[in-house]
């Protein structure tokens, strides 16, 4: 194991498992085993995983809200390694709630405000329904962002958002705030934890993703470096 003396790594995903929250209309993973070591003479534990990507922790591609958008092989495999900003708002007890422009401008003016190149990891306090489930997780509501903040994100050239929520996207929003997002590089990661645990406005996040081709998403596994 690396360590840097006063530094520490903050694990962001989740667990992946298979009761987790999830939109019902998504395959959540399931795992089976076709060989099992000392069975029948078997000589290994050999498994099939079977799931949905945009379940658990995971990064959307451009191809998954566009057709002719880039699919996750073509992505720059280093894209999650790099400078974040925490921005911490507790939006958890006012669902379901649209972060808007404005709220990230007026926090960036009374805490620091975010680089070009910066990714930005949206700490509101939704985590804490995830091991409530569905219900709590995602039908009482979530937290999501407004078209207008979608856009400042482009043009502050942000290299990635991620949040604790399963979508940037609420109803009212259908797909477009990841049409402006994902349609100008700037990459989504969704149902992220952990964020209360980064005690600094800034960080450095540490990640990649397997080159499936054809992908319209992937599971990642994500840190904070603190």
């Amino acid at each position: 194991m690396i360590k840097l003396e006063g530094t520490k790594f903050i694990d962001i995903s989740y667990i992946v498992k298979n009761k987790m929250p999830a939109d019902p209309a998504l395959k959540l993973p399931t795992l089976e085993f076709f060989s099992n070591e000392g069975v029948n003479g078997q000589l290994h534990n050999l498994e099939v995983i079977s799931y949905c990507p945009h379940t658990g922790t995971h990064m959307d591609a451009p191809f998954h809200i566009d057709t002719n958008g880039d699919s996750i092989e073509k992505l720059d495999p280093t894209l999650l390694i790099g400078p974040a900003v925490v921005v911490s708002l507790d939006y958890s007890d006012r669902r379901p709630c649209v972060i808007t422009a404005d709220i990230i401008k007026k926090w960036e003016k009374s805490n620091i405000e975010i680089q070009k190149g910066d990714a930005v990891l949206l700490n509101t306090g939704h985590s804490k329904y995830w091991e409530s489930g569905k219900e709590e997780y995602i039908e009482k509501g979530y937290v999501c962002l407004s078209t207008d903040l979608a856009k400042y994100f482009v043009d502050k050239g942000v290299r990635f958002v991620g949040l604790e929520s399963i979508s940037v996207d609420g109803p009212e929003t259908g797909t477009e705030a990841h049409k402006i997002l994902l349609g100008n590089n700037v990459y989504i990661v969704e149902n992220l934890t952990n964020l209360d645990k980064i005690e600094s406005k800034r960080c450095t996040t540490i990640g990649t993703f397997p080159a499936v081709k054809g992908a319209s998403g992937v599971w990642i596994r994500l840190l904070a470096l603190v």
